[in-house]
């Protein structure tokens, strides 16, 4: 296992010397950043850092390493650079820097970095227009801190990751409206936000206490203004309510059915009007996950019928257009199923204020953010809505945990790494970290088109964002990686 870590470290160093935004000179590296921006990078070994300089806001942090299963089921154990311990020293060493809007433009030496200070301005996380909708797991938060969910406790754990989140411009809240939607997938099972009691007449009542004091909470810590509420459609179409005696029940109930219509009838007019009374309606989606075009319909056209102007997200492998007569007000596409199709009806959505986006879980293979993956795919899946149009990017996993994700990435069959991004105690993994900075090459790329500026050499770099030769791991991230901030940093 030691000569194992040592290698690593090697490599790792071998990255960091290798990859943008460092220009690595004999004695010096530099790093280029706009005014309002921040940046995360690696340092290579050899960098003295010392004092911060003045009018910089700087921390470093040493990346420890994460054990993994080398295959979803196998046994042997590896390890990768990946958890972010801020304000200690040591190597391998990441250090984030934060310019403010004032500053001065110009070189700022810390230790042997040298700070390139553009004279452009990045606006805040909340102001930018990139589409990021990373799932948050409030119970696997609960969970690790071994606190009674959505207890003041629970809050204030939660508060620094979701605000760790917020750093990256996160446009949702993830809210449930029901007990699993997505099955127990996760190592946590997720619980409904939303209270329900069916009477003995068979009326229903309904509790928005938690959900209420949910998205106060998220939106406090920078979080949305969109609220995806899963969902109306969940694997397995299993439901369940409280009844007037206080017993627990639970029915199938699929699309189209009277179960079905019965569950989401009442609740779709009295939600929408609890919606309206808050003010949150026009911020608030039904989502859904992965659902075939002809139960969408079922649940659309039923949407409508009980609460008429409720948007509509989801997650699927087909272009829009297939979803016949269903206005899909935020769709996601998994990028195994991109084409150029897809991209065509991009422009006409835009057109009617629809969000599209895309999105990896536990494929492909390349580009993704699991723990094998370089640190420049996820640099890659960051930048790459702003190449091909896309309003942003979804990932289904902000935070479901395995049993200690500080000790062993690994969970079940999934890939390590796929389940989560950030780790307790809002540690960030250096992969969110390079998403970060992706995200913010896409700002960039947007404000440099609207000044039109660099029109060509943009369209020149964006062609190079070939998805087909992405996901055939033919494409030199590293190399991408540099030239693209070479042309945003200009």
């Amino acid at each position: 296992m030691k000569t194992r870590v040592t290698m690593l470290r090697k490599e790792l160093t071998a990255l960091a010397l290798m990859a943008a935004p460092f220009l690595v000179h004999a004695d010096s590296c530099e790093v280029s950043v706009w005014r309002g921006e921040t940046l995360a990078t690696l340092v290579p070994d050899y960098t003295e850092l010392g004092e911060a300089p003045e009018g910089l806001s700087v921390r470093r942090g040493v990346l420890h390493p994460v054990k993994y299963r080398t295959t979803p089921h196998g046994l042997q154990l590896s390890e990768c650079y990946d958890r972010v311990e801020w304000d200690v020293e040591g190597a391998p060493c990441v250090a984030e820097i934060s310019v403010p809007r004032d500053a001065k433009p110009g070189v700022y030496k810390w230790g042997l970095m040298d700070i390139r200070v553009v004279d452009r301005e990045m606006p805040p996380a909340r102001e930018w227009k990139y589409y990021l909708d990373l799932w948050q797991h409030p119970w696997a938060v609960a969970r690790i801190a071994g606190v009674k969910p959505f207890s003041d406790e629970h809050y204030a754990a939660m508060r620094p990751l979701w605000e760790l989140l917020a750093s990256a411009g996160q446009k949702t809240l993830t809210v449930t409206l029901l007990d699993s939607p997505w099955n127990h997938q996760c190592r946590d099972a997720y619980g409904s936000m939303v209270g329900r009691v069916k009477n003995a007449d068979g009326s229903w009542k309904f509790d928005y206490s938690l959900f209420d004091e949910y998205v106060d909470f998220g939106r406090s810590c920078g979080l949305g203004p969109h609220i995806s509420c899963y969902t109306m459609c969940p694997w397995g179409n299993m439901v369940a309510w409280t009844g007037a005696d206080g017993s627990s029940e639970r029915v199938s109930a699929p699309p189209g059915s009277r179960e079905f219509e019965d569950f989401w009838g009442d609740f779709l007019a009295d939600f929408a009007a609890h919606l309206k009374q808050k003010g949150w309606f026009d911020d608030t989606y039904i989502s859904m996950d992965e659902r075939d075009p002809k139960d969408v319909k079922i649940i659309a056209d039923f949407i409508q019928s009980r609460a008429p102007g409720m948007k509509i997200s989801m997650a699927g492998n087909k272009k829009p257009s297939e979803f016949k007569g269903i206005a899909i007000d935020s769709y996601s596409q998994f990028l195994t199923y991109l084409t150029k199709d897809f991209l065509d009806e991009i422009p006409a959505r835009k057109d009617k204020g629809f969000i599209t986006t895309y999105y990896v879980c536990c494929a492909p293979k390349y580009p993704n953010n699991f723990l094998s993956s370089a640190p420049e795919e996820n640099f890659w899946t960051g930048a790459f809505p702003a190449m091909v149009g896309l309003d942003g990017f979804l990932r289904w996993a902000w935070n479901s945990w395995p049993e200690d994700p500080v000790k062993d990435s690994s969970f079940r069959g999934w890939i390590a790494g796929d389940t989560y991004l950030a780790y307790p105690g809002a540690a960030p993994s250096y992969r969110f970290l390079e998403i970060r900075n992706g995200i913010v090459a896409a700002e960039k790329l947007r404000i440099l088109r609207e000044q039109g500026l660099f029109a060509d050499e943009i369209a020149a770099l964006a062609a190079r964002y070939d998805f087909n030769a992405a996901v055939s791991n033919k494409v030199d991230f590293a190399k991408l990686k540099a030239d693209t901030l070479k042309l945003v940093n200009r």
